[in-house]
């Protein structure tokens, strides 16, 4: 399996090495020395560890600690690097719609993210015969593992494959479910279609396996927002489900998702909305200063100071928002001292000093967003309405609950999600999931105007790493993506 044989020896020394820190005990604790594989589950300890291991992979800035986020909405239309040196040369080619197979911001997270499956893997094929674990720490440990996989999984086909609404069945990601030695047989990309059907069995056996994580037991070890819980993993199947049009399922999970959370109120979007867990805070990935670099962090790159600050918002996305919306705080119009031509945003800072941050991965306002798309789309507009004016009313998005319906209103949700989730690394897989145009106005210095069918919709698409290519027999040219 040369998708992940390259690393194998460099895997298994990491896989218990590495602790993930955040607020909660259990993570702040020292990881077991690293320990050759076939020792990684000869106890609960142990098996702690490489989830914990598995986390902090997860965190890396080169997946979802950093890159992924941050490119999903720089190849949208909503925010846009600075022109110049003072972009530093980062994401520089995916804010400008070239990316090849060759650059770091395609390799990268492909290569990341097979490492976080890699670790899943393990945690789901040992964790049933973890010796001295009881039924419920085995079933933890794998529910988790399943979470994790699929959390992985559906960014990475989400990123490299067109979308499954438009082509389910179109050249996807490499579907590595099982442990992999450096003998292992090597695969060919699956279908969309094939893994989100994975993705979805992952998914439903992670809600039967896993609790949801209760205020009264945060005192327990692995009862904290940094971990997936059933409410998680109900979220991870809603945006599944949503990506592939199944209305009904991708409504009841989200239901599922934010029952008894609720929103946070305006109070907390303003103070801690995003650079500490707010009430609403459903799953989040931790990065401090001991185990990432100090500046390789989404505020780095958003906040106007402390950091690259070479992230802007766009003139005409501004303007989208009401006079009166609360949100608007977080827009800088104009600072002389630090940019006179662009808008800049407060949405994310750091937490306490520079390097610690809180990415935000999922809360329960998307989920909201979610059932009120969903209801649209099932003609139920009393729902849709109502559910929209529940996130609205407490930004003062607008003065009253919608009277749209039908496409209007499908239109209107749609615009409330880039209003509220931007940033959060969305826009990207929001305009393949409805084939919508990609068009840039207003102060974008890198053009971008067509919509779905023209020849250039294919740059919504990441290439498949030349380095798999290179390295997978099973993978040639010929399975490259369109375009490139």
């Amino acid at each position: 399996m040369k998708t992940i044989k390259t690393y194998i020896n460099t895997l298994l020394l990491l896989v218990v090495a590495l602790g993930w820190s955040c607020t909660d005990e259990f993570l702040n604790e020292e990881p077991t020395t690293a320990l050759p594989s076939n020792e990684v589950f000869e106890s609960i300890t142990t098996a702690d560890a490489a989830l914990v291991g598995a986390y902090d992979a997860l965190s890396s800035y080169s997946f979802e600690g950093l890159y992924w986020p941050i490119m999903s909405d720089l190849m949208g239309e909503d925010v846009m690097l600075v022109p110049g040196a003072d972009n530093w040369g980062w994401f520089v080619e995916a804010y400008q719609l070239e990316l090849l197979p060759g650059y770091q911001w395609t390799e990268s997270p492909w290569w990341t993210a097979y490492k976080v499956i890699y670790d899943a893997n393990q945690l789901v094929a040992y964790a049933k015969d973890i010796p001295g674990a009881s039924e419920e720490q085995k079933k933890e440990i794998e529910g988790q593992g399943k979470a994790i996989r699929a959390y992985v999984m559906l960014k990475l086909v989400q990123l490299y494959a067109p979308a499954y609404s438009a082509e389910p069945d179109a050249l996807s990601i490499i579907n590595i479910t099982e442990p992999v030695e450096a003998n292992s047989e090597d695969l060919p990309r699956a279908t969309t279609r094939e893994v989100y059907a994975q993705i979805e069995a992952d998914l439903l056996s992670a809600v039967s396996l896993l609790k949801n994580n209760e205020e009264d037991d945060r005192s327990e070890d692995r009862y904290d927002e940094g971990f997936f819980d059933k409410r998680s993993a109900n979220a991870l199947l809603a945006r599944l489900y949503l990506d592939m049009e199944e209305w009904e399922k991708a409504r009841d999970h989200a239901k599922a998702a934010h029952e008894g959370v609720g929103l946070m109120d305006l109070a907390e979007w303003v103070n801690y909305g995003f650079a500490l867990r707010t009430s609403e805070t459903l799953f989040t990935v931790a990065y401090t200063l001991s185990d990432n670099n100090t500046y390789l962090t989404i505020p780095s790159f958003y906040y106007p100071v402390a950091g690259y600050s070479s992230i802007r918002l766009n003139d005409q996305f501004v303007d989208m928002f009401s006079a009166s919306d609360a949100r608007k705080d977080y827009v800088i119009i104009q600072d002389d001292e630090i940019d006179t031509e662009r808008h800049f945003t407060l949405k994310f800072m750091h937490n306490q000093q520079v390097g610690n941050a809180e990415r935000i991965a999922i809360r329960t306002t998307e989920m909201y967003l979610i059932e009120a798309e969903c209801e649209a789309e099932l003609g139920n507009t009393s729902e849709a309405q109502d559910v929209l004016w529940e996130v609205q009313k407490r930004v003062f998005s607008r003065p009253s609950k919608t009277t749209a319906s039908g496409q209007a209103l499908i239109d209107e949700i749609l615009l409330e999600r880039r209003k509220e989730l931007f940033g959060e690394g969305f826009r990207l897989n929001d305009i393949k999931r409805r084939s919508l145009p990609l068009v840039r106005e207003g102060n974008h210095w890198a053009d971008a105007d067509f919509t779905y069918g023209d020849d250039s919709y294919y740059r919504l698409t990441f290439p498949v790493p030349q380095s798999e290519i290179d390295a997978n027999p099973m993978i040639n040219e010929e399975h490259q993506n369109e375009g490139y």
